[in-house]
């Protein structure tokens, strides 16, 4: 039977967008490969590389129709992982602010999956990321005025491309059946590694702290959308290194 679903509960561009972040961390930080199996991190790449081509390969509803190039599944998951970013520096400016974070910052808000119901969100995130009276407390945890222009300019490239738009409208921008078993095996995989960076380089040490960030400990899996982040609890075991 083929899988419907995936482990995790956050769009898949995300997960690809973050498994780059921590492949870039192993080739700055090899020596975590000592922990894993001799092929582990290469074949985790390899796995990362097949989601992100399976990404692209849409389904057809109107012959040729509905079909998205990668050029433009890339600028949508570009804007989606800007958006993610925003959201995740305004849940560390404003903690405990529920109500705040949710009509403001749109956390926690996934449906309609859409493009066009997305942009509409994006567009609230970014009034609120523009806002005055927010400047200050997203500043202070690292957000700036790049990436707010670089939210808005992405937000506007992908509404003024009508073509896109249309597509998107047939287009299947999400993985279904086998796709998922891939994309199911990249999150464990990145869970793994993220393990053996947690064992070389313990948060009780604060000289780690930039070397954990690297591999995203505490951010990646994503806490709003249904994630659990790797610490306290360390990811699987990871497999041991081969002799």
């Amino acid at each position: 039977m083929k899988n419907s679903k995936t482990k995790f509960h956050f769009p898949l561009p995300i997960l690809v967008g973050e498994g780059k972040l921590i492949l870039d961390a192993v080739t700055a930080h090899p020596e975590v490969g000592g922990r894993l199996d001799k092929t582990y991190l290469a074949d985790t790449a390899t796995v990362l590389g097949n989601v992100k081509t399976q990404a692209t390969d849409q389904k057809q509803k109107r012959g040729q129709t509905g079909v998205l190039s990668k050029a433009q599944l890339d600028k949508i998951h570009a804007f989606q992982l800007l958006i993610h970013n925003a959201k995740e520096t305004a849940k560390l400016a404003f903690p405990k602010q529920t109500v705040m974070l949710r009509a403001s910052f749109q956390v926690g808000v996934h449906k309609p999956h859409d493009l066009q119901s997305q942009l509409q969100r994006g567009r609230t995130v970014l009034a609120s990321m523009q806002s005055a009276e927010n400047t200050a407390a997203l500043t202070s945890k690292g957000w700036t005025a790049d990436e707010t222009t670089a939210l808005d300019t992405a937000i506007t490239d992908l509404e003024s491309d009508k073509t896109l738009l249309e597509t998107a409208k047939d287009a299947s921008v999400g993985l279904t059946g086998q796709k998922n078993v891939q994309a199911d095996d990249l999150y464990d995989r990145l869970l793994t590694v993220q393990n053996a960076a947690n064992l070389q380089w313990p948060e009780s040490d604060p000289a780690n702290a930039q070397t954990r960030a690297d591999f995203r400990l505490g951010k990646f899996p994503p806490k709003d959308h249904g994630g659990h982040h790797v610490e306290p609890t360390p990811a699987p075991t990871p497999a041991p290194a081969a002799k």
